[in-house]
């Protein structure tokens, strides 16, 4: 099998210019699951029995012992994952009262998932989904008068290992007009002026075979203005 390979196009190099951390140095986590985790007005939740929008935050207030806050997933900006592993993080504030015990239930996780309610502060709880992940639910019990808020929520699946590797190798090419570049965190200026760097015409060819290089990599036009283009190909095995 051939070694996993990602592109990108650098077309403004009027001034001091790197190549891209999200490309080289791939994220921990793939973009947020939850749509409207700052909860506003409810917009794309559904808050039921002990559960209610007050103050654009999601409260949980003792009366029949029950409640759920649901993200429906023809909500969810992402569904879910068969069993990928999961991050959840959220916000507490003004709990009072009696124990109120709540969970991610197994409609989006494998199996219901405590998170603690009790204790002001923000948390992260991490978790595998369900086989086939549905809405995502939070359930939320009670014996005695009792209230909790939660705010700020996030679910964010996790970059597994097999998926994050480190770039080994950037192959970059230059279009159109000259550049000039460093590799040791310098920066590179026009030849018309103080000329730091080392020049690539149109055509040439520069691989960069080190992480720390490819990080520390820089280019600016050699002519100001002159809408030079790099094309630079990752290399991840």
């Amino acid at each position: 099998m051939s070694a996993p390979k990602s592109y990108e196009k650098l077309t403004t190099i009027t001034t001091a210019t790197a190549l891209s951390p999200t490309v080289y140095n791939p994220a921990v986590y793939y973009p947020e699951s939850l749509a409207n985790g700052a909860i506003g007005t409810g917009t794309s939740w559904t808050l039921a029995d002990d559960f209610a929008v007050v103050s654009t935050k999601a409260k949980y207030v003792h009366s029949s012992g029950a409640g759920t806050a649901t993200q429906a997933v023809t909500d969810l900006t992402r569904t879910g994952k068969s069993g990928a592993r999961y991050d959840f993080t959220y916000t507490v504030s003004s709990p009072t009262g009696a124990t109120v015990t709540m969970v991610i239930t197994s409609a989006f996780a494998s199996e219901d998932t405590a998170i603690a309610v009790t204790t002001a502060g923000t948390y992260t709880v991490r978790f595998t989904a369900a086989t086939t992940p549905g809405a995502f639910v939070l359930s939320g019990t009670s014996a005695a008068t009792a209230q909790t808020i939660l705010d700020d929520l996030s679910l964010l699946e996790i970059v597994e290992e097999v998926d994050h590797r480190q770039v080994k190798r950037a192959v970059i090419t230059v279009d159109t007009a000259a550049i000039n570049f460093c590799v040791d965190g310098s920066t590179p200026t026009v030849t018309s002026g103080t000329h730091q760097g080392h020049l690539l015409n149109v055509g040439d060819v520069l691989t960069l075979n080190d992480i720390t290089e490819i990080k520390l990599f820089r280019c600016i036009n050699a002519v100001a203005s002159n809408g030079a283009v790099v094309k630079v190909t990752y290399s991840f095995a």
